[in-house]
C-alpha cells in the first residue's frame, strides 16, 4: 500500500497554533512600534511649527522701526503690530494675531496663517529702562519706549507640547 503525502490533522493544528502565538507576540511589538512613531511625530511637527513660528516673529520684530498698539478689538497681550520700513521697500504695516479659539496665529489677514495648533502665545515687551512689561498690562507712554519683544508660546500637536521663547530687540535701536 503506497504512504499517503502530505500533513496530518494534528501537524496542521500544531502549526496553526505555533503561527498564531507568534503573530500574537509580534502585534504586540508592531503595534508598540506604531504606537511611538506616532508620539514622534507629533513631537516633531510640534517642534517644526514651534520653531518657524520663533522664526518668524524673529524676523518681524528685527525688521520693524517701530512697535505700534494693536489695533482695536486686538488682545495686546496676544497680538503685535509693527511698522517695517526697508531700504529698498515700501513702508509696511505688519500685524500678527493669536487666535486663541481656532489655535492660529496669523499675520496680517485672517486667511494667511502663520502656524496652527498654537496652545498658547503671550506678547510682553522691554522697555527702554529695562522693565519686561505684559502686553495687556502695557500703559500709553509705554509704547514709544520698547526696546525688545517678547513673545512665549506653546505649539500642541497630538500629546506633543512644545515652547518656545522669543526676545528680539528692535532692528532700529
Amino acid at each position: 500500500m503506497p504512504q499517503a503525502c502530505g500533513f496530518s490533522l494534528i501537524e496542521l493544528l500544531v502549526a496553526t497554533a505555533v503561527v498564531a502565538v507568534v503573530l500574537a507576540a509580534a502585534y504586540g511589538w508592531v503595534w508598540s512600534v506604531g504606537s511611538l512613531a506616532a508620539t514622534t511625530d507629533d513631537r516633531v511637527q510640534a517642534s517644526t511649527i514651534a520653531g518657524a513660528l520663533a522664526r518668524s516673529v524673529a524676523e518681524d520684530v528685527a525688521g520693524a522701526v517701530e512697535v505700534a498698539p494693536p489695533t482695536a478689538g486686538r488682545d495686546p497681550g496676544g497680538s503685535l503690530a509693527f511698522v517695517h520700513d526697508g531700504v529698498d521697500e515700501a513702508s509696511e504695516d505688519v500685524v500678527i494675531v493669536w487666535d486663541p479659539a481656532r489655535r492660529v496665529v496669523w499675520r496680517n489677514a485672517s486667511g494667511t496663517y502663520v502656524a496652527d495648533h498654537v496652545r498658547d502665545f503671550s506678547v510682553g515687551f522691554v522697555l527702554g529702562d529695562g522693565r519686561r512689561v505684559g502686553g495687556a498690562t502695557m500703559r500709553a507712554a509705554d509704547w514709544r519706549s520698547i526696546r525688545a519683544v517678547h513673545v512665549g508660546l506653546a505649539v500642541e500637536v497630538g500629546a506633543a507640547l512644545v515652547r518656545r521663547h522669543v526676545c528680539v530687540g528692535l532692528g532700529s535701536w
